[in-house]
């Protein structure tokens, strides 16, 4: 029976430093799982944020691309009809021009006539 008692014993005490080393190795083991849950949450939070993000940019793409498709119209217009605009505008300023030149070669010769009639008056007053 010593031995049944000894051998009792034996088995208390060893599982007593069981306990006591399994005790730590089990919080570590829990506090190892809770560690790697908080990960888990946070890459779960990453995947969403990138997710989020990857959308964002689809919707800039297809904002950016419609601002491309718009700027190529208003650059179109430019090229075609403002410049045929700008192209009559001053077409018809150098024709404005012309007129103005023949408005002063006529005002030039109307002022030579004047005088002219200047001096038949002074040459027809002197013979009277």
């Amino acid at each position: 029976m010593i031995d049944r008692e000894l051998m009792d014993a034996i088995s208390q005490l060893l599982d007593v430093k069981l306990t006591n080393e399994l005790g730590p190795l089990k919080y570590e083991l829990k506090s190892i799982k809770d560690e790697v849950r908080e990960i888990k949450d946070e890459v779960r939070q990453i995947a969403s944020e990138v997710n989020t993000g990857r959308e964002d940019v689809k919707t800039l793409s297809t904002t950016l691309d419609g601002t491309e498709k718009r700027l190529k119209k208003i650059e179109a217009v430019q090229e075609n009809d403002i410049k045929q605009d700008l192209r009559q505008l001053f077409e018809g300023q150098k024709t404005t021009l012309e007129q103005f030149q023949s408005v002063t070669e006529i005002n030039d010769r109307v002022k030579d006539i004047q005088g002219a009639v200047d001096v038949l008056k002074v040459l027809t007053v002197k013979k009277i």
